[in-house]
């Protein structure tokens, strides 16, 4: 082989060589976020980043000498407990004892709180800034120093009694706390306050007491909105009954009203029928009563004999009105 040839295949495998090394770089330059984490993007020799993109699940092409710092996109935990199965969970951020605290008038107590938070794509780059990669202790550490701080706020009766009061107190803190650093409180849990038992005990004790005293009072109140109830029925009772009475008193009314508009009818026109019979048979006054008391007569179980022997004229009537 002449020199031209050996040169010809010393440039091919250092072409391919090239070719080799430029496809292996190429493919090195791809990173991939997988899903439920966001990313952003670093360079490995200098650690700057890229502050104007957000990189979400899938494969991207960042170049030679770049790689992801991913951070969560799901709700992360940060519990202060005792309770081993916590470890199951995912997306945990920090698990840490319960908190030490004590309330306003000193009663020491031992809580329990779970708190879940997220960190908003729009604020990674900030919350990066301000926490970098490792960041679960210090957001722990915040969120502790904030609900220690909370706690001393309280009664004696409310860290008891009112818990609801308690865990919307830290909600508040929480929230004002977390949107300052860049991440979003998502909810809080207050598991269990415990005191010692000593203490429990006389807890215990005023907790009765005080459950006891409630539910006098509430039935004192349900025997008073009883009596009420009663007087109520008997008021009702007497309006009904009254209402009832008036009714009755008008319906009376209104019967002898139509009894009496019956018989002023009724008188009228029996006497229009006398007029009317007067003039058909053009009796005079004295016969026309004559007729109407033999008919009064007929009216009776012996009318015919006292119609007929009474009276000639009335009973010479009595017939003609028979026969018409």
């Amino acid at each position: 082989m002449n020199n031209i040839g050996k040169g010809v295949v010393a440039g091919s495998v250092m072409a391919t060589i090239i070719l080799f090394i430029g496809m292996c770089l190429f493919i090195a330059g791809f990173a991939v976020v997988h899903p439920t984490y966001m990313a952003i993007a670093r360079n490995k020799m200098t650690s700057h980043i890229q502050d104007d993109k957000i990189y979400f699940e899938g494969r991207h092409f960042l170049g030679v000498g770049k790689e992801f710092i991913t951070f969560p996109m799901a709700w992360q935990l940060i519990e202060f407990t005792d309770d081993d199965s916590t470890g199951e969970t995912e997306y945990i951020c920090k698990v840490d004892a319960p908190l030490d605290a004590a309330t306003k008038k000193g009663l020491p107590m031992s809580v329990e709180v779970s708190v879940y938070f997220s960190i908003p794509p729009q604020q990674l780059i900030n919350f990066y800034t301000k926490y970098g990669v490792h960041y679960e202790d210090s957001v722990a550490n915040d969120c502790k120093s904030v609900l220690k701080n909370t706690l001393p706020l309280f009664d004696n009766d409310d860290v008891i009694t009112n818990r609801l009061k308690v865990s919307a107190a830290m909600n508040d803190a929480l929230n004002r706390s977390f949107a300052a650093r860049y991440c979003r409180l998502e909810k809080v849990l207050l598991r269990g306050i415990s005191f010692k038992t000593d203490m429990e005990n006389s807890i215990e004790v005023t907790v009765l007491a005080d459950q006891r005293a409630t539910a006098n009072e509430y039935s004192n109140q349900i025997n008073m909105i009883n009596a009420e109830i009663e007087t109520l029925k008997k008021e009702y009772s007497y309006k009904v009954n009254l209402i009832i009475s008036e009714a009755e008193k008008n319906a009376t009314l209104i019967v002898e009203e139509a009894r009496a508009n019956a018989n002023s009818i009724y008188a009228t026109s029996t006497s229009e029928a006398w007029r009317t019979y007067q003039a058909a048979t053009g009796l005079n006054t004295d016969n026309l009563l004559r007729v109407q008391w033999a008919r009064a007569l007929g009216a009776t179980t012996a009318s015919d004999t006292i119609a007929l022997g009474y009276d000639a004229v009335g009973s010479k009537f009595v017939q003609k009105v028979t026969e018409a």
